[in-house]
């Protein structure tokens, strides 16, 4: 057994990656860092500079999967016709030049660009810059990258040069900018580490889930919020097993009777009814007008077992018709094979065979069943927590998509599916105590 669980875990190594990345181009990707900082900050009088800000607080002005390097220096906007600026370098080495200038629309308006150095001499200006420096941009122009370099000086204490830029327009718009950027010479694990991809996706694989979007701490919120969700799936989990295999148990010994049929009848229409009917008609009735239990609210300790009642009492009810008739199916599929007949032939009575051999014979799809659904208690229940105000792990999730709160959906889904994962290698485990001929090799 022990070679067969190293083996899953290794197995679940490539599958948690492979989640990872899927997750990471689908938020990364279909939507991308610009995009969450104009949604986190509004659409509305957005400059690029609070954009760049936004990204450069949590990591997302990184590249995606591999940095070279570069690192920006400075950035001129065009708040004038005549824009200066002068920038200290870093000394010797790789620089580009990025001018963001939106495309004229109406008529051609004259756009230039000059780069200088002081002291003069050490500046290998780019082959589309005239040799004073200017640069006429095309009209067309919307973004355009200059690489340039400083060359060493010759005497070793000289101080490092200062790049002038000017950007001249003859209409001034604040999308027009010009960025300045160093390349540093990153070590070759830094270029894979200094990226989106390592900072806020890789890492949730060792469970660190970084920041929030309003920069609170998703791991400690995390740990903070699974308790009280887990006091509501938990005994809703464990009592609705319970009642939903006697249920089911019951339906079956009196299979082909009235009390069969009249249950099946009860159980479609327990799954034809919506989940909202239960909840909001038990807030009505349990906590509007029997006044037996709060209708929404949590609290911690002994004192959150009056907000519990209702949301696992709900979650049970909601639940039973679909598994009942599940259930049922399965031991009615058992009832009809050799070894009972067997029992029955040996005279046991009824109740024997059906609470003892069926039952032990019929765990390997209850567990299935079960055993899967044992990481989604974890993530607890969206509509739940919603409805009766309980600040668990599916409020959480809810008030993360409400908000586009990017960081905390990638987080919650990641976690997901490492519990899944887990929960298919617990399922597989249940199978040896239940049925000995199953053997893990």
């Amino acid at each position: 057994m022990t070679a067969y669980i190293v083996r899953r875990v290794l197995y679940a190594i490539p599958i948690l990656l492979g989640v990872n990345v899927i997750v990471f181009v689908l938020f990364f990707f279909v939507n991308s860092p610009d995009d969450m900082a104009r949604a986190h900050l509004g659409h509305k009088r957005v400059t690029p500079e609070h954009i760049d800000r936004w990204k450069r607080e949590r990591s997302l002005h990184l590249p995606y999967f591999y940095n070279p390097g570069w690192r920006r220096i400075g950035s001129l906007p065009a708040s004038e016709r005549l824009n200066t600026a002068t920038f200290p370098t870093a000394g010797a080495g790789e620089y580009a030049l990025v001018v963001e200038a939106p495309a004229a629309r109406a008529a051609a308006q004259p756009r230039r660009l000059r780069l200088q150095s002081t002291p003069p001499g050490r500046l290998v200006l780019p082959d589309a810059f005239a040799p004073d420096g200017w640069l006429a941009l095309p009209a067309d122009t919307e973004r355009r990258r200059f690489v340039f370099r400083v060359t060493p000086a010759a005497a070793p204490e000289a101080e490092p040069p200062t790049l002038q830029v000017t950007f001249q327009v003859e209409t001034p718009a604040p999308a027009h900018r010009v960025l300045l950027e160093y390349k540093e010479p990153l070590p070759l694990l830094a270029r894979f580490t200094q990226t989106i991809f390592f900072q806020r996706s890789l890492k949730m694989l060792v469970f660190q889930y970084g920041t929030s979007d309003d920069g609170k701490d998703i791991g400690a919120e995390i740990a903070k919020r699974i308790g009280p969700s887990l006091s509501i799936t938990v005994p809703a989990f464990v009592l609705g097993l319970l009642l939903d295999v006697f249920f089911a148990m019951m339906v079956a010994f009196y299979r082909g009777t009235y009390v069969d049929y009249w249950a099946v009848f009860v159980c479609v229409i327990l799954m034809s009814i919506s989940a909202l009917f239960y909840i909001l008609g038990g807030q009505v009735l349990l906590g509007k007008y029997l006044r037996l239990v709060p209708i929404s609210g949590f609290d911690y300790g002994i004192y959150s077992l009056k907000f519990v009642v209702l949301p696992v009492l709900v979650a049970i009810i909601a639940g039973l018709g679909g598994q009942v008739r599940f259930y049922r199916t399965i031991f009615l599929e058992e009832i009809n094979k050799d070894y009972v007949r067997t029992a029955r032939a040996k005279g046991l009575p009824e109740s024997v065979v059906l609470f003892v051999h069926t039952l032990k014979n019929a765990m390997i799809p209850i567990l299935t069943s079960v055993v899967v659904s044992l990481p989604f208690l974890f993530a607890g229940s969206l509509l739940l927590e919603s409805f009766f105000a309980i600040p668990g792990m599916g409020s959480f999730m809810l008030d993360a998509i409400q908000r586009q709160d990017f960081a905390v959906v990638q987080a919650m889904v990641s976690l997901g599916s490492f519990l899944y994962v887990v929960g298919l290698l617990l399922t597989d485990i249940s199978y040896t105590l239940v049925d000995p001929r199953v053997r893990l090799e």
